[in-house]
């Protein structure tokens, strides 16, 4: 299910497999490393504690929300990353990309306040009904596997009832530029996991990428712990792959239609177009 790997020998084989289902974790590289330094750099210019210990402060969450506002976009990530994609062999010409994201899940499993939160078991294809979406995920800090990403296997193929019927990226979209947090920032399940499901806690180091199709079945760990995670991440969607209708299996979104737009040339910042 995981594969290890340092660049991709052939990007067509590549993308059959991650959309049906493989995880890749990328070693680490000098590209990312460099960018999870600068990221730390930018960190360390607004809070110069140990990352791990965030939560410890008694103004844990301001500090959070804070630093989540001014790491957000910053362009310079953004180039890093995308000389980190030529790095490893991934064609950036008919790449897209979604906002760069900065992420604080604090040690404590609690209710969401400001931007820091765990986030619940979904597919980042219900919030875009675009079945091309790559996802990139990587830690700033250590992991532990108390407050990591947690990925569900047995449902990438198999539906799970869900509110993509009624759920509006529009909506919460809103919502976030306002400051408000009453709207559920994906779809929620409207069932249980079965039983025994499978489930497999990443365990990366920084300096490593996660690299995963958006259909796969996913959440944030579900137990306090005693480290503050830091990570990044990014979505990517190729116009060539919408071209050759290669893509991952819609089991169960039924959002109405899709969001192109939140997808920008990762070189040339044009919009996505989807043409049917």
């Amino acid at each position: 299910m995981i594969e290890d790997i340092s660049f991709i020998n052939n990007i067509k084989n590549f993308k059959q497999s991650l959309f049906q289902g493989t995880i890749f974790k990328f070693s680490r590289s000098a590209k990312a490393l460099q960018l999870v330094s600068l990221i730390k750099k930018e960190i360390d210019s607004r809070y110069t504690n140990n990352l791990d210990f965030l939560h410890l402060k008694k103004d844990s969450e301001l500090i959070a929300k804070n630093l989540i506002g001014f790491l957000k976009n910053q362009g310079q990530f953004l180039n890093i990353f995308r000389e980190f994609l030529k790095e490893i062999n991934f064609d950036t010409s008919e790449c897209y990309q979604d906002k760069f994201v900065v992420r604080i899940a604090p040690a404590e499993l609690k209710k969401a306040t400001y931007e820091a939160s765990r986030i619940g078991i979904h597919r980042d294809t219900w919030g875009t009904n675009i079945f091309q979406q790559i996802n990139w995920w990587a830690p700033i800090n250590s992991l532990d596997k108390s407050n990591t990403l947690i990925f569900y296997p047995e449902y990438f193929n198999k539906p799970i009832k869900n509110t993509t019927s009624s759920w509006d990226l529009d909506i919460y979209l809103k919502k976030r530029k306002l400051g408000e947090f009453d709207y559920p920032s994906a779809p929620q399940l409207l069932e249980d996991l079965q039983v025994n499901t499978k489930v497999i806690k990443i365990d990366l180091k920084p300096g490593e990428v996660l690299c995963f199709s958006g259909s796969h079945l996913h959440s944030s760990s579900k137990e306090n712990s005693n480290i503050s995670r830091f990570s990044y991440e990014i979505r990517t969607v190729s116009q060539s792959d919408i071209k050759n209708n290669l893509k991952a299996p819609n089991v169960d979104c039924e959002l109405n239609r899709q969001y192109p737009n939140i997808f920008k040339h990762i070189d040339n910042n044009k919009k996505l177009e989807i043409i049917s």
